[in-house]
Parts: C-alpha cells; sequence; structure tokens
C-alpha cells in the first residue's frame, strides 16, 4: 500500500510536471505571436522612417534646385536693369538728337546712320 500511495504521489508528480510543462508551451507560444507582431510593427516604423528620410532629402534638392532657379532669376533682373541703366541715357541722348535733325520732318537714311555711330550702337 505504501508503493501504492508513492506511486499516486509520482503520478500527480509527473501530472503536475505535465501541466506545468504545457503551460510554459503555452505562454513560450503566446510570446513567440508577440514577438512576431512586434517584429512586423518594427519593420513598419522602419519603412516609414526610410520614406520619411527619402522625403526630406527629396523636398532638400528640391528646395535648392528652387533656391537656385530665384537666384538665377534675380540675376538676370539685376542684369537688365544694369543694362537698362547703362542703355537708358544712351537711348534718350538718341531720341533727343533724332528729334533735334528732325525738325523739317524728312530723315535720311545716312542721317540715322550717323546718329546711331554717334551714339556708339
Amino acid at each position: 500500500e505504501h508503493k501504492q500511495a508513492t506511486l499516486n504521489t509520482a503520478k500527480e508528480a509527473v501530472t503536475t510536471a505535465q501541466k506545468l510543462v504545457d503551460r510554459q508551451r503555452a505562454a513560450v507560444q503566446e510570446a513567440e505571436v508577440a514577438l512576431a507582431m512586434q517584429r512586423q510593427a518594427l519593420s513598419k516604423v522602419e519603412a516609414d522612417v526610410v520614406r520619411a528620410a527619402q522625403h526630406r532629402r527629396e523636398a532638400a534638392e528640391q528646395t535648392r534646385v528652387a533656391r537656385g532657379a530665384a537666384q538665377a532669376a534675380a540675376d538676370e533682373k539685376r542684369k537688365a536693369f544694369e543694362e537698362l541703366a547703362r542703355v537708358g541715357p544712351r537711348a534718350a541722348e538718341l531720341s533727343r538728337k533724332l528729334a533735334l535733325r528732325d525738325v523739317a520732318g524728312s530723315l535720311s537714311v545716312v542721317d540715322v546712320c550717323d546718329l546711331l555711330l554717334d551714339a556708339g550702337l
């Protein structure tokens, strides 16, 4: 009878141990599922970070190009005003000379050419 009691105690211990092993296996499986979900979430975050970095690089490049275009436009505008400042007085002088020579209302081609040569054009 003592052997039977020991055997029953051993059977109960084995059954209890088996239940604990089963619970631990279930816990490990749940942890693996949670880990897989966390890995997926991390992969998504990493992909979002890569896309955001690419977007920042593209935006920075577009900004650089836009600044270059704005600078080129400003340079062209400055050059145009410089040319206008350079040519404006000469044009006014030419207009004044044409008005003085055209008192009779008839300028010859030679007269116009002379005026243009005088104006440096």
